[in-house]
Order: structure tokens, then C-alpha cells, then sequence
């Protein structure tokens, strides 16, 4: 396994108790870094997977509330070339990606069992995460996710093909982790199809009620209809739990932080707490 050196860069506690400290780590690798968040507590700890584009930063107001209801060591990190995560760009790989995070959990001394929460496309690292590590994976939280179904090739090769020239070079510019998972888009899409999270995973799923297609990337009414029904489908499969988050939209916590906790509480004592 490729060797990492661990450089624990920052150690903060504003606004937090004393007993709930955060850790900023940075686990480097041959060419990239990556940066980690971590409010440590006990127990099978809970790791968080942002959606496209977004960062560890994007979980910071829920934090603190489940970490009191849950007492466990919640882990956020910025996906390569996202945040103050670097990028190799000369290997750079969905499936290299997941095992990159999966080495640097070893290095922190987490590898035995996990608890996920996954928001949008974060639901597909979430999900190949617990194929590379099936029995670990207490139980998971899917925040208004991509689904293989709504994720089709269709859909998929229409939102790829809208991006103009411009706006990749901004991607490119800007959000270059994100750049390179859109240019793998369709690779990435066909290699999960049938890689999603394992069904004997308890997962509750939250579903934002309000959606509005994206026309700058050829998103239509019909693309919303279907990812509604794809998001409900899932949510209703055996050992799932399928949740309705009134008047929100895809980021669900912003308008019901107050719901995200609980569902992320509730199923976290009924399947980690219970088995520790």
C-alpha cells in the first residue's frame, strides 16, 4: 500500500465545546493531498460525502448538532482537486479517488466500520466506498441523491455536451477535481450502474420536495419528474427508509437543518450505536 505521511496542520475549537474539538489533517500522497476534518468523539465514526463541486465546508452547519445527538467522530474531507485538497492530475481516476480516500482513513487509524452520509453525486463515492469495504457499513444517509436510474445515458451525455467551451475552461480554472469527474461523466456513470450502495445497507433517504430543471446544462421538467420517482424508488426498497423533506430544495439542510439531524441521529443509534 502506497506509504502517506500524516501533517496535522491545524487544531481549532472556535465556537465548539471543549469536548469537541475540530482536526484539520492533511494526508499526502505522491502527488496530491488531501485534506480532512475532524470532530472527534467515539464509536463507529460517520464520514461525509459532498456532492459535485462541493467541499467539506458545504457540512459545517450540521456539524456540531449531530455530534452532540450522536457522540461520534464525524469526518469531512474535500475531495481532490476541491478545497484545500490537491489533485494528481497526470492519474487522476473515479476508482483512484475512492481508494485514495480509503488508504488515508487507514492512515488515520479508521478502517474498521463507518456510518455514511452522502449528499447528490456523493451518493456514487458513498456507495463505491462500501463495495470496497462490504461488512463495515453500518448504515447510511442519502441526502436528495444521483441514482443509477436518474443518472442514465441519456441524461448523463445531454449534461456533458452543454458545457461550453467556456465554462469548462472555468471549471477547469476553478473547480478542477470537478472538471475531470465531468469529463469522466458517462466512464463513471456506466461503471456504477451496478456498484450502487449494497441493498443489505440500512439507508435512510431524504428527498428534497422542490426541483427546478438547470437549463444551462440541457436539464429538463421530465429529468425532474424522473429523479424525483428514481430518488422514491430507491428510498422504498427493503431495509430503507424513504423521507419527504417539505418545501426544500436539493440542498435539503439549508431551508430543514433541523430534519437532516434527526434522520442522521435516529438511524445512526438504530444500526452503529446498537452494534458497537
Amino acid at each position: 500500500m502506497r506509504k502517506f505521511h500524516l501533517l496535522t496542520f491545524l487544531l481549532l475549537s472556535i465556537g465548539l465545546t471543549a469536548h469537541s474539538q475540530t482536526l484539520d489533517t492533511l494526508i499526502i500522497g505522491s502527488n496530491y493531498g488531501l485534506h480532512f476534518s475532524l470532530l472527534q468523539g467515539k464509536g463507529i465514526p460517520i464520514l461525509f460525502e459532498a456532492g459535485n463541486g462541493d467541499d467539506a465546508s458545504v457540512w459545517t452547519p450540521l456539524l456540531q448538532d449531530i455530534h452532540e445527538a450522536t457522540g461520534a467522530t464525524l469526518i469531512t474531507y474535500d475531495r481532490a482537486g476541491l478545497g484545500q485538497s490537491s489533485i494528481d492530475t497526470s492519474s487522476i481516476s473515479f476508482e483512484k479517488e475512492v481508494q485514495h480516500l480509503q488508504e488515508a482513513l487507514e492512515q488515520m487509524g479508521y478502517g474498521k466500520e463507518f456510518f455514511l452520509v452522502a449528499h447528490s453525486f456523493g451518493s456514487y463515492y458513498a456507495s463505491e466506498f462500501a463495495q470496497k469495504n462490504k461488512g463495515k457499513i453500518r448504515g447510511a444517509v442519502f441526502i436528495d441523491i444521483a441514482t443509477p436510474c436518474g443518472l442514465h445515458a441519456d441524461y448523463v451525455n445531454r449534461v456533458v455536451n452543454s458545457i461550453s467551451q467556456e465554462n469548462w475552461k472555468l471549471i477547469k480554472e476553478y473547480k478542477k477535481g470537478l472538471y475531470y469527474v465531468l469529463r469522466n461523466f458517462p466512464e463513471i456513470t456506466e461503471y456504477m450502474s451496478d456498484r450502487f450502495l449494497p441493498a443489505d445497507i440500512p439507508v435512510t433517504v431524504i428527498a428534497a420536495e422542490l426541483r427546478t430543471p438547470t437549463k444551462e446544462i440541457g436539464e429538463t421538467e421530465q429529468d425532474m419528474v424522473n429523479t424525483t420517482d428514481c430518488i422514491k424508488a430507491y428510498g422504498q426498497l427493503p431495509k430503507h427508509k424513504y423521507v419527504l423533506a417539505p418545501n426544500t430544495e436539493h440542498k435539503v439542510w439549508k431551508k430543514n437543518p433541523e430534519l437532516v439531524v434527526k434522520e442522521i441521529t435516529e438511524l445512526y443509534r438504530q444500526t452503529a450505536v446498537s452494534k458497537q
